[in-house]
């Protein structure tokens, strides 16, 4: 039997209880996150300043709503809300 244990340091465990294991095997995990604006020439700047502290890629992403263009960024939570606050809620995150 495994156990999956994921904590806010970076990693993802996995423990193996069949083998009395008492260390997980631990893997490094980089958050990351999908962003459309519908209008990205508004908030040019704010892109920009993103690319310069943090992996991002413009690609196209899947919602219940259909296909959106927009970008991946690989930052945590509170990258999210900031640009939530910036953008006065017209991100879609």
């Amino acid at each position: 039997m495994w156990i999956f244990d994921s904590y806010h340091r970076g990693a993802v465990e996995l423990w193996d209880r069949s083998r009395g294991s008492s260390k997980p095997f631990t893997f490094r995990y980089s958050p990351s996150f999908y962003l459309h604006l519908e209008d990205r020439h508004a908030h040019w700047e704010m892109i920009e300043g993103l690319e310069s502290r943090f992996k991002v890629e413009e690609c196209h992403f899947d919602t219940v709503y259909g296909t959106l263009d927009g970008y991946e960024i690989w930052a945590g939570r509170d990258v999210a809300l900031k640009i939530e606050k910036q953008t006065r809620l017209q991100a879609q995150l």
